[in-house]
């Protein structure tokens, strides 16, 4: 097989399977992926933290089932070439890794352009390849092959099917003990191998959002007990029954039940009730109702009336069209704020015969919404999405009324009003207002962990 091509097969492989073992004495600096506080302390996140967290997160969606497959096809690959001694020795390995990098090198790659290559020590990565060299060895023995004869990928990929077949495989969470990733035979692979191998495939971006998520779990379970809040099953099931109103009145979901897109992702009730984020999400809202009772907010509300309506009150679907303006035009931008004015100007009489939509996707400078016939989506008049004076223009009109032409720090605008929410009631605003608080609480828990991340 050539070596090239098995560097992705490469990466998929893990380490032996091997039973828990106990912390070390003293943890190694290497694991150590970032440094946070927690309650006025210093804590870190380590590799197994993190591992740990994208086993359970993912372990039901396909990437996470990708790599459940390959820690079946790699138990079954080295117990096969144990048996048949063909685990090659580490001097084969470590000239098959210098064949590797010599094509990776000739094609214009650096080894260290792949993340599964960065991420692993270099024992890890000859402990995958010795299992890429012991596959083709037994395609090899099965099918006969010489020494020169080419190892296809669909020879491989037959060889594990039949090895599957031969062997007793689970993958399936349900029918696995907790902290079991996948099963074969009678040997159970620990959850903590497909978390490490998840963490091993992962760019920087997302290994990072993992820490923060760590972060964030360990932060609010922290607050949580500061305030003597604890979930209690009937908590879960009003979370889980807030879900399925949420499914049922948005009209995206048309009509799918929460079941069914929960099943489009790998998912049950009763495995999203297990979820440290689901968990953490219903954690949130019962400390938002300790931390924030309604007659607080009541009270707010009856004291900043239109702050409160800025950033919780009735919504607006916005259409615009944008035109670039600067004080001094250039080659690039070649309308000033005044010829810009006059241009929209112009633009607003065609409304009388042309529509909105028409308008926007000839005339809009703005890339996000001139493809959208310059539907801007649902904004509150507090939205940081678009500037204040759009937002102004916005709220003094009607429903369907274009506004006349608006001036904003970067360009001109027209806006019409597609859309409406209704005006919500003085306790719809109070409970709009603690689930606002509520999210501030979760940024504030965030910031004040001061997360530092390790390189």
């Amino acid at each position: 097989m050539n070596p090239l091509a098995s560097l992705t097969l490469a990466m998929l492989a893990t380490p032996t399977v091997r039973a828990a073992a106990p912390p070390p004495a003293r943890q190694d600096p290497g694991d150590v992926l970032a440094h946070y506080q927690l309650e006025g302390k210093p804590r870190t996140v380590t590799k197994s933290d993190v591992a740990l967290e994208m086993a359970f997160h993912l372990r039901r969606r396909d990437r996470g089932k990708q790599a459940c497959d390959a820690l079946v096809d790699t138990l079954l690959t080295r117990q096969a070439a144990t048996r048949a001694g063909l685990m090659p020795r580490e001097a084969e390995v470590r000239a098959y890794w210098d064949e590797l990098q010599k094509q990776l090198q000739a094609a214009g790659h650096r080894p260290e352009d792949f993340a599964a290559v960065r991420n692993t020590s270099q024992a890890e990565l000859f402990d995958y390849l010795a299992v890429q060299i012991a596959q083709e060895r037994l395609v090899r023995h099965e099918l006969a092959l010489g020494p020169k004869e080419a190892v296809s990928g669909d020879m491989l990929k037959l060889w594990l099917q039949e090895a599957r077949r031969k062997r007793k495989v689970v993958t399936d969470p349900d029918q696995l003990p907790a902290g079991t990733a996948v099963r074969v035979e009678d040997t159970n692979v620990p959850l903590i191998d497909l978390g490490l191998l998840l963490l091993r495939t992962s760019e920087d971006e997302e290994r990072d959002r993992f820490i923060r998520q760590v972060v964030y779990l360990q932060s609010i379970e922290a607050l949580a007990r500061q305030k003597g809040v604890q979930l209690a099953a009937a908590d879960l099931d009003a979370a889980i029954q807030r879900r399925r109103e949420a499914a049922a009145n948005d009209p995206r979901y048309r009509g799918i039940s929460l079941e069914q897109m929960l099943q489009a992702e790998g998912l049950t009730v009763a495995a999203l009730r297990e979820q440290r984020v689901f968990r953490s999400q219903a954690l949130l809202d019962k400390l938002a109702l300790v931390m924030y009772p309604d007659a607080d907010l009541a009270a707010e509300l009856q004291r900043s009336r239109q702050a409160v309506l800025d950033v919780v009150g009735p919504r607006r679907r916005l259409g615009i069209v944008f035109l670039r303006a600067f004080e001094k035009p250039n080659a690039i931008v070649t309308l000033d704020f005044r010829a810009a004015m006059k241009r929209l100007a112009t633009v607003r009489e065609r409304l009388a015969k042309e529509t909105f939509e028409n308008v926007a996707r000839i005339e809009s400078d703005d890339p996000d919404t001139k493809a959208q016939g310059g539907d801007a989506g649902w904004h509150r008049r507090g939205s940081d999405k678009l500037p204040r004076e759009v937002l102004d223009a916005a709220f003094a009109l009607g429903a369907d009324e274009v506004s006349q032409p608006v001036r904003a720090s970067e360009g001109c605008f027209l806006v019409k009003v597609l859309d409406v929410d209704p005006t919500p009631s003085d306790p719809q605003l109070v409970e709009r207002l603690r689930e606002y608080r509520a999210r501030e609480l979760a940024q504030k828990v965030l910031l004040d962990a001061a997360i530092e991340m390790v390189k």
